[in-house]
């Protein structure tokens, strides 16, 4: 029985749960200039016979000018993974994972908050001197260890790839108990939109009218319309001092795109989604469920409020970087109202992009841009097509990517480079920051509930928490699925260097990497990052 601390460092994607088994030490890290990298301190409190731990360690990092810390907290994880379920998880047992990064000063003391193993989390921007890491139990050193870093002189860069991660500003306000569009909000999604940014994503669900996204029939998600609109005299109106503001903190954050909400219902296009209108002075809910998707007067609406839409965002963003939705997944007994939306707008959005999330390839001629469903790209290829956007969401957790909290590590980072090798110029997902039940039949608390009351996968709906101080915290997942876009980053700027063969010689060495195949470890996938990196450094020398 130990009476001391035991610390061992390892690599970002290592899901260290209370009874984790260490691994080899992580050696070395490498990346380019300007990149952020990740490792992690995990330590084990000594075992006692009668009573809890009281240890607390202080870890210090030496060799590293821009260096943040983090303790890794433990979430609930009520759905983990279905009964039935592939290979990839961590667990298939309800419980407690490590997800929740909380910020903590450089040098701190950490206490034990569990029986088991706990984990520091480590983020170093490069260029860094070689990482020398020490772990205190009290005055007593449990850990002594250095991580060679080398660091590609180029500076890193985003990749070419268009991220869609849905913004949900009405989760915001409710999970902080602030009015829409109050300072707090506003202070709130600022700070959101920051962390979706550091995420990869380059475009952002923007609210001209309450999205009509995972609700259910009859159901109206919490207002958070940007724009005033009037009706006077059958010609509609449109105030957009909301949006103005809206626009100012994507440009601030840096984003370069924008999605207009769907302009008809989720997974079918039968009705209109929730607008208000000033009538007469009075705010009227004038379309939303009562509203059928051929009602001639949400066609009135929408022939007057599109050419709005079009001048607003062309003149600010670009026509190109302007991304409109129809409606998602239409069935085939749906597929007839979602032509007939897309016919009632498809003029008046001419020169934007349309897009939408789409599995059967027999329905992609209409959409001019279908967004597949990762574990359907096969049956696309089967049909001659190849997907160029793809998705992930609560479906796909069957030998796919995907960013649940109990999947391995290397199972969400690995869509970077399965990104590159299929060439593919855009990924969409549903859940940034949705703090709701499942269809929003209910708000949940996210830092209890991380499974939207039990419907999906624990971690499918958000992949940051809404903080203290209206500042968000970020996951591991977050980390994840940034390294995903800085490994597809690296790949496209090194093809410049190697050649795109060279690259995938080095990344997938057996030619097996695809969506749903060519799974490592993730000792193997930094082994190959890490000779991605050494080979553009040794061709630029």
């Amino acid at each position: 029985m130990s009476n001391t601390v035991t610390a061992v460092v390892t690599h970002s994607m290592a899901k260290v749960t209370a009874d984790w088994t260490p691994t080899t030490p992580l050696t070395s890290l490498t990346g380019w200039s300007g990149e952020r990298v990740s490792l992690q301190v995990a330590w084990l409190p000594p075992s006692t016979n009668r009573s809890g731990p009281e240890n607390q360690v202080r870890v210090e990092v030496e060799g590293a000018e821009r260096l943040s810390l983090f303790d890794v907290e433990l979430v609930p994880t009520q759905t983990p993974c279905w009964p039935e379920h592939s290979t990839g998880f961590v667990t298939e047992t309800p419980g407690l994972l490590p997800d929740l990064l909380r910020p903590r000063p450089d040098g701190a003391h950490t206490m034990a908050r569990h029986v088991g193993w706990h984990s520091v989390w480590v983020d170093v921007v490069l260029p860094s001197d070689d990482l020398r890491i020490r772990v205190y139990d009290g005055e007593q050193v449990a850990l002594d260890h250095t991580v060679e870093v080398r660091t590609v002189d180029r500076p890193a860069v985003d990749p070419e790839l268009s991220v869609a991660q849905w913004f949900h500003a009405d989760c915001l306000a409710t999970y902080s108990g602030v009015e829409t569009w109050s300072e707090d909000h506003w202070t709130a999604i600022a700070n959101q939109l920051g962390s979706l940014r550091r995420l990869g994503a380059t475009m952002v669900l923007t609210p001209v009218w309450t999205p009509p996204l995972d609700t259910d029939a009859g159901i109206d998600r919490r207002t958070t319309q940007l724009l005033d609109i009037a009706l006077v005299d059958g010609v509609y109106q449109f105030g957009h001092a909301r949006l103005d503001r809206w626009m100012g903190l994507l440009a601030e954050a840096g984003f370069s795109q924008v999605e207009v909400p769907h302009l008809f219902t989720q997974w079918g296009a039968g009705n209109a989604p929730q607008v208000w209108v000033d009538v007469d002075g009075e705010p009227v809910k004038l379309f939303g469920w009562h509203t059928q998707a051929d009602d001639p007067a949400y066609a009135d609406f929408l022939g007057q409020v599109l050419p709005f839409l079009k001048d607003y965002f062309g003149a600010r963003v670009g026509l190109a970087n302007t991304f409109f939705h129809i409606s998602d997944e239409p069935s085939e007994s749906q597929l007839p109202s979602w032509l007939a939306g897309k016919a009632l707008v498809s003029d008046l959005i001419d020169g934007c992009r349309m897009i939408d999330a789409l599995s059967e390839p027999a329905f992609a001629e209409h959409v001019p841009t279908p967004i597949v469903a990762t574990d359907a790209v096969p049956t696309f290829r089967a049909a001659g097509i190849e997907p160029d956007w793809v998705y992930y969401c609560i479906v796909q957790s069957w030998e796919v990517s995907n960013r649940f909290i109990a999947q391995e590590g290397v199972r969400t980072r690995a869509l970077g480079w399965q990104l590159y090798k299929a060439r593919a110029v855009g990924f969409l997902h549903w859940g940034f920051n949705f703090y709701n039940a499942v269809l929003s039949r209910s708000a949940i608390d996210p830092f209890r509930d991380t499974s939207a009351g039990g419907g999906f996968l624990s971690g499918d709906a958000f992949i940051v928490y809404p903080g203290p101080d209206l500042q968000p915290l970020e996951s591991q997942r977050h980390r994840l699925i940034a390294y995903a876009m800085a490994d597809l980053a690296a790949a496209q700027q090194a093809e410049r260097v190697l050649g795109r063969d060279a690259v995938l010689a080095i990344i997938d060495p057996d030619g097996e990497l695809d969506y749903a195949t060519g799974w490592v470890t993730a000792e193997t996938w930094l082994q190959r990052r890490s000779n991605l990196d050494d080979a553009v450094a040794l061709a630029l020398n």
